[in-house]
């Protein structure tokens, strides 16, 4: 199935990243990169339980 959109959504800390995490998890999404460390630009990939990427990050 190709990609048909990219979507990234931001948050104001990593706090809420880690809060949203779990919300994604909850949703059925999968964890698919993990740059939370990134003191420039702290970032999670998931995909959706279709397989679709999308970020949360710091922004």
């Amino acid at each position: 199935m190709p990609q048909q959109l990219h979507l990234d959504l931001t948050v104001e800390s990593v706090e809420e990243l880690l809060v949203q995490h779990e919300r994604v998890l909850r949703l059925g999404g999968r964890l698919r990169y993990d740059r939370i460390e990134d003191p420039d630009e702290p970032l999670r990939v998931y995909a959706d339980p279709a397989g679709h990427p999308f970020c949360v990050l710091v922004g």
